[in-house]
């Protein structure tokens, strides 16, 4: 009896600490699971290299956005995933840390962004990231700028309602964190947003911090090299574009194929936006032939 005892409370005590580890090893086995996961499909992951966060780097070669690898691996389990998914390489570091990333519509630019993102986040949480190197630095805080629903209650508008949220990234960013910025300053006129995203690209700059700020203002990226050498700050300015299209300046539609590669590069000028809108039926010829 006493050595059932003893043994009772053995058990008891090693239980406990097998308890504690159980959400740690729940976490692990769904990483590993999620790894061969993608590796199945064709997919790298790999085990980043974790940079002091004063370096502020973030570099990763064939890096992709795990949410649309998981969403295609859903559609088609036993799917080439690499038929679907498009992997680029992203380099902030000494060459530049803020990207101003413009390209035509549906082009890969949110989906860049979120990958980044989402990179960032796993390399801290200690996983895997998407990719076949990554060193990355750890962030204090990662801030987006997305365009949500104008909330009618607030009374502020929509471009108050951005402003707002600007106003509330930046009493709280230093150089460690990380800024991702989609279609900012796209609620007022196109002079107006020009003017106000010269001078936040020089605050950006300023702190010191990474950031990416995808954008249809092909002006704003066009002018990197004024931007650097008129502001202060060591997070210099790059021009980068997704799916960068030679049309042969005739712009036919089935000329502007998007191939999902983000590359450095001046911008292109415009978004192709008149033949997406021939795309879904709303040009003015076929509006017209509607209404006829």
């Amino acid at each position: 009896q006493p050595i059932t005892q003893a043994l009772g409370q053995y058990v008891q005590i090693n239980g406990r600490f097998l308890a504690n580890l159980r959400a740690d090893l729940l976490f692990y086995l769904a990483a590993y699971r999620l790894i061969k996961r993608l590796e199945a499909g064709g997919l790298p992951m790999t085990r980043p290299e974790i940079a002091p966060a004063a370096d502020r780097v973030f570099t990763v070669r064939d890096n992709y956005n795990l949410n649309l690898a998981l969403n295609y691996s859903l559609d088609k389990p036993q799917a080439d995933l690499r038929q679907q998914v498009v992997a680029n390489d992203v380099d902030m570091g000494d060459n530049g840390r803020i990207f101003l990333l413009t390209g035509p519509n549906q082009g890969g630019k949110t989906t860049y962004i979120q990958a980044v993102g989402l990179t960032q986040v796993l390399a801290q949480a200690g996983f895997y990231v998407p990719g076949t190197q990554a060193c990355v630095s750890p962030v204090d805080a990662i801030f987006t700028h997305f365009p949500v629903e104008e909330k009618l209650e607030r009374g502020t508008g929509r471009f108050g309602d951005e402003a707002q949220r600007f106003s509330e990234i930046f009493t709280q960013v230093t150089r460690h964190s990380l800024v991702l910025l989609n279609e900012s300053l796209a609620s007022t006129s196109a002079w107006e947003s020009l003017y106000l995203a010269q001078d936040l690209l020089r605050i950006l700059r300023r702190v010191g911090l990474r950031a990416i700020y995808a954008t249809h203002m092909h002006e704003l990226a066009a002018n990197v090299d004024q931007l650097n050498s008129e502001s202060e700050g060591d997070s210099l300015l790059v021009s980068l574009v997704a799916s960068r299209i030679d049309d042969g300046g005739q712009g036919a539609e089935k000329g502007l194929a998007r191939s999902y590669k983000v590359l450095p590069g001046k911008p292109l000028g415009r978004s192709y936006a008149t033949e997406l809108a021939q795309r879904y039926g709303i040009s003015y010829e076929q509006l017209v032939a509607l209404l006829q």
